[in-house]
């Protein structure tokens, strides 16, 4: 299984931002469920910006919010890949050209036609995964130009990018708030298929029947595909990828300035609640139900420990 950098960016971010996320949650869940919540005087003094007084209620609303949204999409994401399985499943044609090709190639049992006029392939499964080539694309290009979409197709099977890609866009989907991820995952996709292309011209010997397929596609009407599969007609890389087999000058793609600025923002915003000094204590004292956010230096938490406890048996 080969991976570029970016690939390598994104499961770096992942584990980086989960463990962050986790610290935080760890930090300062109690503050969700108390309405009491006491401040001590060296952490107010620290912060740039005044706190409400109905933080645990806001905190709350902003993480169920967040949290909805990402199973929303989640679940999207699921449900559209069973339907499209389905489909794919109850669309399945024979093709005595296709079967030759797999057997050619090695690819029994791994390569299925399914009925649909737009021109496309793909690998989709992620237990069984598979090559899948529409009837649209079998139509019209010559059994030349069919090997060498197969030998693309080959390279993302043969290293499980069905899975990484519906990584990729999981990543995206966890964490909206780091719009250049977005970015870095599109770059993957974008190399991916350079890679699966590279590949096809060393099976072909020659990069005439693959570059004379990705014209015909940029000849089609753009259809959108889905982003958690690699698809050979992804409309987003097709110009890139023809100029890259006829040595035209590619500009790189550069992250929005927009992107960039929110995610330095979460980020900053991320890691400094994560290692900030402070940390959440709940007390009962006297039917008594706070919270107190203090620093974790030992002398401040024994003082504001002991006037939380007057400031709670003075309400009793």
């Amino acid at each position: 299984m080969k991976v570029n950098r970016y690939f390598m960016v994104l499961i770096g971010f992942f584990a980086f931002s989960s463990m962050m996320l986790g610290s935080l949650f760890r930090k300062y869940v109690l503050i969700f469920f108390h309405q009491s919540i006491y401040y001590c005087q060296q952490v107010i003094d620290g912060l740039p910006i005044r706190l409400p007084n109905n933080l645990g209620e806001a905190s709350l609303m902003v993480f169920l919010v967040m949290l909805m949204y990402i199973t929303i999409k989640l679940v999207a994401t699921m449900v559209k890949t069973s339907k499209i399985g389905r489909d794919l499943s109850a669309s399945t044609v024979r093709s005595p050209v296709i079967k030759r090709m797999a057997k050619k190639l090695g690819l029994q049992n791994k390569l299925s036609v399914y009925l649909s006029d737009h021109p496309s392939a793909f690998c989709f499964g992620f237990i069984n995964t598979k090559i899948y080539v529409s009837t649209g694309l079998v139509n019209i290009l010559s059994e030349i130009e069919l090997e060498a979409v197969m030998r693309h197709e080959r390279y993302h099977l043969e290293n499980k990018d069905a899975f990484t890609c519906l990584f990729a866009s999981v990543v995206q989907t966890m964490f909206p708030f780091f719009p250049v991820i977005s970015d870095v995952s599109k770059r993957y996709r974008i190399l991916n298929e350079v890679e699966a292309d590279r590949a096809a011209i060393r099976g072909m010997k020659n990069s005439k029947s693959l570059i004379s397929v990705l014209k015909k596609l940029l000849s089609h009407d753009h259809k959108n595909t889905f982003n958690f599969a690699p698809s050979l007609g992804e409309w987003d890389t097709l110009e890139y990828r023809v100029k890259k087999l006829v040595n035209q000058k590619v500009e790189r793609r550069r992250s929005p300035v927009t992107n960039i600025v929110v995610s330095l923002v979460s980020l900053v915003v991320l890691v400094g609640l994560s290692l900030s000094q402070v940390t959440a204590f709940e007390y009962h004292n006297g039917g008594g139900d706070a919270i107190l956010l203090c620093s974790k230096d030992k002398n401040c938490t024994n003082i504001c420990e002991s006037k939380v406890v007057e400031a709670l048996f003075s309400h009793i």
